[in-house]
């Protein structure tokens, strides 16, 4: 199996900071030329199986929106197992909003309150990884385009580690990962590739 993890590119949340759960915000017009750019580390690492790679993508805008820059529409198909994490009361703060009430806080641990768990996130990136190992599927080379906290976690289930382990993992906007099976062992043979 060959995985490609594509973060959205850049939008308003995303440069100040602020947590981008299930709020629907459009990229910038700077994140637009992210995914430009992103499209040209993609089609790279994925060489010959371009055309034969399954694209998925969150459904919210930003994440579809950078999918259909660097593929076509018609390439793309959405899931719900791969919509940001919810943040709950928490969404479109920032973190330092967040400490200014409760200055130990640390989202791998705490979460969010009304929002989502870091291993409930997990549980939906396990059943995006069990939905891509089926027999029935027509490529082993599958691209993610999502978001920085479900990618990272994604990124740590696909290696068999804890979700909380996705704390591990840092991800730009627009940026290219690749976890693969290399000579028997799944690897990280790419990560965080800036557009």
């Amino acid at each position: 199996m060959k995985l490609v993890l594509l973060r959205h590119g850049a939008t308003a949340w995303s440069v100040s900071g602020q947590h981008t759960g299930l709020s629907d915000i459009a990229l910038l017009p700077e994140g637009v030329d992210q995914a430009k750019r992103a499209a040209e580390n993609v089609r790279s690492v994925l060489g010959e199986e371009w055309e034969s790679a399954v694209v998925i993508s969150s459904p919210l805008q930003r994440a579809q929106i950078t999918a259909e820059i660097v593929f076509t529409r018609e390439r793309v198909s959405t899931t719900n197992t791969l919509l940001e994490m919810d943040y709950g009361d928490y969404d479109g703060l920032t973190s330092s909003e967040i400490r200014s009430t409760r200055p130990n806080w640390n989202l791998w641990r705490d979460g969010c309150p009304n929002g989502e768990t870091v291993d409930e996130v997990g549980a939906r990136c396990d059943e995006f990884l069990r939905s891509i190992s089926r027999p029935e599927q027509p490529s082993n080379t599958f691209v993610a385009v999502a978001h920085g906290h479900v990618l990272r976690i994604l990124a740590a289930r696909t290696l068999e580690l804890p979700a909380v382990q996705g704390r591990l993992f840092t991800l730009g906007t627009a940026a290219t990962s690749v976890i693969e099976d290399v000579r028997g062992q799944r690897c990280v043979s790419l990560w965080n590739l800036s557009a």
